[in-house]
């Protein structure tokens, strides 16, 4: 749904100060909610339900929000934290293989950008992708959190270190 749709929906429905938005979906979605939130009324709070574990471990945490256009991706937005995530990994069973294994590849990113222990853990722990277990997901993605949080914390704007974030993993699909 267009930036511009969603906000004459919310404006048509008298949307206040004191209302908040939720973003109930992937990372593309909670971007975008994000960034209407962020315009509306020059701010009105909002929470993400992220529904795929890359959204649960990568773009519902660190406040970059924004929408793409036919001549840029990623640079048309703002920085702007929701108030509460909301990290469900019951609703990742829906999810197929390749979904999974990009939300994976990042777990993997963060472990080893700034965590040896973590990546030694996640070696140990995560041997076949699709037999993870509820309570070894629920660790690994709060790990993952707990160290891009680390990171944005200290480079909320992505000027400086918050940069290494952007290391890049490739993996082989065979999904």
């Amino acid at each position: 749904m267009p930036v511009k749709k969603i906000l004459d929906e919310l404006l048509d429905s008298k949307i206040d100060r004191d209302d908040t938005l939720i973003a109930f979906g992937g990372g593309g979605l909670g971007d975008i909610v994000g960034f209407v939130a962020s315009i509306t009324l020059r701010g009105v709070d909002f929470i993400q339900i992220p529904t795929t574990l890359l959204a649960q471990v990568d773009s519902s945490v660190g406040g970059k929000t924004g929408v793409n256009t036919s001549h840029v991706k990623n640079l048309i937005g703002t920085f702007n934290q929701p108030i509460l995530v909301l990290s469900d990994v019951s609703l990742l069973k829906t999810l197929n293989k390749r979904e999974i294994k990009a939300g994976y590849s990042e777990i993997i990113k963060y472990a080893l950008i700034m965590d040896n222990n973590f990546f030694s853990w996640l070696d140990k722990n995560f041997i076949k992708i699709d037999q993870v277990s509820d309570s070894k997901l629920i660790e690994a993605v709060y790990r993952s959190c707990k160290n891009k949080a680390h990171i944005v914390k200290m480079d909320v704007k992505e000027s400086g270190v918050r940069a290494y974030l952007n290391y890049c993993l490739l993996y082989t699909s065979d999904a």
